[in-house]
């Protein structure tokens, strides 16, 4: 997998957008979302409201074409990222459907989880590297800018932990099913098999980008090179994962990946969490099926991909996650544990809830 599909040739258009026409490209966008908006049943403060969106991305988006000079790259990982999201989206809105939910619910609570799952995930990373992002590099250029941006915004050169994601999503979820009345557990069982299934889509981005890379699977034997799992992964220059190793690995593995051009052999965590990921997707549906108390499966989630995430840490090599105790016990295995022992804790009040509702019911 190539971390870019392929380059969009937007400098070609660039001779095309004088200010008129961006103007009256913002403005179609606006009626068009307002027209969906008003089709909807909306009325007009609301469609109005809805359509600002739409109309500031497309003014942004061509206002930056109408400076670039270059392709813009289509990265793979951020393509997988928005299937993800559409397939979890479309999985809730079909289970709502199908349990007479509120299907609007599910599609409203899907723009805020990917909003609010971004930017935690942008902050737990930067809350583990914060040194990079305040001191030694805290500016970054782009291109069609004529001044730097901070280097916390500059999310397509990486920095996006599942975790901090998960934590904001879910105290997003808790203030929207408040907002709405709606009931949480049978919300959150409606919602919940999508994460594991879009995750899953996510770590084969993060395989195509490079990041989130495995430790080494080979090791020298008398000066030769011996590989210790046959299906490692090795990642090109362009990637993350070469990026960040070169400056880091022994002299004799850095001469390695200069003469070779890419990584040597490496653990695929990525796509080993991809695996588990899917199972924990099969084992949540089997669940659900046979749930006898709503939170059950939401439960069930967040006690099993503890488990699986503080497993893999032990193949990964990406230091950037960081360490609670250096080499011993990373942040993600600490954050797993505090998760489980939630999650734990959760089950137990809501099987002993259940036990006290069924006579009560009988």
């Amino acid at each position: 997998m190539h971390p870019v599909l392929f380059n969009i040739p937007v400098q070609k258009l660039a001779p095309y957008l004088a200010q008129p026409v961006i103007f009256i490209l913002a403005g179609l966008a606006f009626f068009i979302s307002f027209r969906q908006g008003r089709a909807r049943g909306e009325d007009s403060n609301h469609a109005v409201n809805g359509a600002i969106l739409p109309t500031v991305v497309v003014l942004a988006v061509a206002e930056l074409a109408a400076k670039s000079s270059s392709p813009w790259p289509l990265h793979t990982y951020g393509v997988l990222i928005a299937l993800a999201f559409i397939i979890g989206i479309g999985l809730g809105v079909r289970e709502a459907r199908r349990t007479g939910f509120d299907e609007e619910a599910v599609l409203d609570m899907g723009f805020w989880a990917l909003l609010s799952g971004m930017v935690g995930a942008r902050v737990y990373f930067i809350a583990v590297n914060w040194k990079e992002y305040f001191v030694t590099k805290p500016w970054v250029k782009v291109e069609a800018l004529p001044f730097e941006i901070p280097a916390v915004l500059a999310v397509w050169q990486g920095g996006l932990v599942f975790y901090g994601g998960a934590i904001a999503a879910v105290a997003t979820f808790f203030w929207f099913a408040r907002k709405r009345g709606l009931p949480v557990g049978r919300f959150a069982d409606i919602l919940i098999p999508s994460l594991p299934l879009g995750h899953a889509l996510g770590r084969m981005g993060c395989f195509a980008a490079g990041c989130c890379w495995g430790d080494a699977a080979f090791h020298f034997d008398a000066g030769t090179l011996v590989v210790d799992f046959p299906f490692g992964a090795q990642f090109p220059k362009d990637s993350l994962a070469y990026g960040s190793l070169l400056q880091t690995v022994p002299l004799e593995v850095r001469d390695l990946m200069i003469r070779g051009g890419h990584t040597l052999p490496l653990y695929p965590t990525q796509w080993m969490e991809a695996f588990g990921e899917t199972l924990i997707f099969g084992v949540l549906l089997w669940v659900r099926s046979r749930k006898v108390f709503h939170g059950q499966v939401a439960a069930t989630y967040f006690l099993l991909y503890p488990l699986l995430r503080a497993s893999l840490e032990f193949w990964r090599g990406d230091a950037e996650r960081g360490y609670i105790i250096d080499r011993v016990l990373s942040v993600g295995q600490f954050t797993s544990v505090l998760v489980a022992v939630g999650a734990l804790i959760v089950m137990i009040r809501l099987i002993q809830k259940n036990r006290m509702a069924a006579p009560a019911a009988a």
